[in-house]
């Protein structure tokens, strides 16, 4: 359950889903090791997938944004720099 805003320097917590933007993040599920996955007929020619959710309050949500990044996991993005022509993977080099 979500508890606070994505961004680690904001620690307003989630109340109402109205407020701010809320994130669904669907990726690859990856089972831990040792313990394999049963997976019915109807999913064995796609890999399972996970939702996780995000939520950035309204304050975070007017500057920045969510992206997933396979390597990372998500990354808080400025909209700013995004405006200003820096791409993602720009984006992504200077925050590494």
């Amino acid at each position: 359950m979500l508890s606070h805003c994505a961004n680690p320097r904001c620690s307003r917590p989630f109340l109402r889903l109205r407020q701010g933007k809320l994130f669904l993040v669907e990726t690859e599920y990856v089972a831990k090791l040792g313990k394999p996955t049963a997976l019915a007929s109807s999913q064995m020619r796609r890999p399972p997938r996970h939702v996780e959710r995000y939520w950035l309050c309204e304050q975070c949500a007017e500057d920045w944004t969510l992206v997933h990044d396979r390597s990372r996991g998500i990354v808080l993005v400025s909209l700013r720099r995004a405006a200003a022509g820096v791409t993602m993977a720009e984006e992504f080099r200077e925050s590494a």
